[in-house]
This record gives C-alpha cells, sequence and structure tokens, in this order.
C-alpha cells in the first residue's frame, strides 16, 4: 500500500507537468469540477467508501457512504445545498473508527449495520467570483442498527465549505464540528485538491479524503490524517448528466491505536444538472 501511495504522488506531479501548456478548462474539465465542487447546482447520488486495512493488509473495517446531493432552486442572492450521509460501517474485533468516535467496536467476525444518518444544509451567496463560500448546520439521527456501527446519536454541528477553480486545478475543503450523544466530540477536516486533465478522455488526479480530530481521546491519539492519493475519470452523458468513478490509496499519517494504518478508497456517483 505504501508503495502505491508513494508511486501515485509521483505521477501526480508528473500529471500536472504534462499538461501546463494547456491550462485552459474545457467541457469535460467543466462537467468534473463540479463532480468535484460541493456547492455545485446539482442533484447527485454521491458514494464514498473506504476500506482500513492493518499491517497484514486484512481489512479492519469497512465503510460504505451513500450521500444524497439536491441543490434547492431559488431566486435570492443564495443558494441553498441539502446533503446527507447514509453509513452502512462493517467492523472487526476491537478496531477503533475515528470519524465516528468512541473506543473499540466490532466482534470475532464483522459486525455490520446501518450507522447514524447525518443531515447537512450550506447556504452559499451567489457570485461572479472564482472562491465559492458556504455555511451551515448539521444535525444527526439515532439510525443505528447495532453498537458496533454507533456515531453520534442525535447531535449536531456547523459546517463550513470553501472552494475554487484555475484552470484545470479544482481546490477547496469542508470543516465541521460535530456534538452528540455520550460525549461525541469530534471535528473533521475534508481537503480536495484536484487536477483535471485530458488524458484518458478526461480524468483527474489529487487529494480527497477525511482528516479528524476526536477531542476526548487522549492527547497522542486524538488525529486520524490520511496521506494518499485518489484518480478518477468523469463521463458525461447525452442528457447533460454524469457518471464519476474514482479510487484512492492512503496511508495513515496519524491515527490512534487499533485504527486501520492504510485505506483504499473508491466511489461511484451520478450527478444531474
Amino acid at each position: 500500500m505504501k508503495r502505491m501511495i508513494r508511486g501515485a504522488l509521483i505521477a501526480l506531479c508528473g500529471w500536472a507537468g504534462m499538461a501546463q501548456a494547456d491550462d485552459g478548462c474545457d467541457a469535460q474539465c467543466q462537467i468534473a469540477r463540479k463532480v468535484q465542487d460541493p456547492l455545485a447546482n446539482i442533484r447527485a447520488v454521491i458514494t464514498d467508501n473506504t476500506i482500513g486495512f492493518d499491517d497484514e493488509r486484512d481489512p479492519l473495517a469497512y465503510g460504505f457512504q451513500v450521500q444524497p446531493v439536491y441543490s434547492l432552486p431559488t431566486t435570492g442572492d443564495y443558494n441553498v445545498i441539502l446533503r446527507g450521509i447514509v453509513p452502512i460501517v462493517g467492523a472487526r474485533n476491537g478496531v477503533v473508527l475515528p470519524p465516528l468516535g468512541g473506543g473499540p467496536r466490532g466482534s470475532a467476525q464483522y459486525d455490520w449495520g446501518l450507522g447514524d444518518v447525518v443531515l447537512q444544509a450550506f447556504v452559499s451567496p451567489r457570485g461572479s467570483g472564482g472562491i465559492k463560500f458556504g455555511l451551515g448546520p448539521q444535525i444527526s439521527l439515532r439510525t443505528r442498527t447495532n453498537d458496533a456501527a454507533a456515531g453520534p446519536g442525535w447531535g449536531g454541528g456547523l459546517t463550513a465549505v470553501v472552494t475554487g477553480a484555475s484552470g484545470r486545478w479544482t481546490y477547496g475543503g469542508i470543516v465541521g464540528q460535530h456534538w452528540g450523544q455520550d460525549g461525541f466530540s469530534v471535528a473533521s477536516i475534508n481537503p480536495v485538491l484536484m487536477y483535471n486533465s485530458d488524458l484518458f478522455g478526461g480524468s483527474y488526479l489529487g487529494y480527497a479524503n477525511t482528516m479528524t480530530y476526536t477531542w476526548d481521546a487522549p492527547g497522542s491519539e486524538r488525529w486520524q490524517v490520511p496521506v494518499g492519493v485518489t484518480f478518477g475519470k468523469t463521463f458525461p452523458r447525452a442528457d447533460g448528466s454524469a457518471i464519476d468513478v474514482n479510487i484512492g490509496a492512503y496511508s495513515l499519517a496519524a491515527r490512534p491505536d487499533g485504527a486501520a494504518k492504510s485505506q483504499l478508497k473508491f466511489g461511484l456517483s451520478l450527478v444531474w444538472p
């Protein structure tokens, strides 16, 4: 896994260098940027899936997320984007899942279940500038089917977004703080940096993952920081919609004891204008 990550990082540098002469963003690039933009005026069903591994490359945990996105039609000076996060979790005995808070979970076999659903709303001022901002609340519902899949339970918090684009680059991030039951308090940072190339008929390479900080964990175990790259491709369709597929390899530069040491991420998403 670490060799894959090192190779992908080297590829990212070469990827950008191969297309420096063409810094415009064509139609294919524009569609990819909409998929990468959390404040885009779109409707979508996004999946964000992660498999965590130990040193022996055995899976410790599975996290599958379905994220419906709907941009409300508005006539004022603001866009309103609604997003849901529906997690399905599979956890092996003793694994720690930092985004969900708490201590070790799972059984001798894998425990599978529906986690706690999170609902978000971003309010973003309309404008013609290249950088967009969004801010809004998030709430969580106690929808878990077992303790291994537990997250914040009933809770809420705030989340903020900044995103922009320059030529073929897309950049931005989502920062949030969530409080829940049983002392749940987790901050999250989701930086995004993507280069949209015309290679392979349009594809992208960059970073898209989530760092977390668990406030009530011991000082040396509060951070989870994945380091790696994601590769993907967006396929436009004749009706104006698009299908996006991506895969990523990440190593955990910081993590609590019992958490995965590396991650394989993949996604399949459907987007409508």
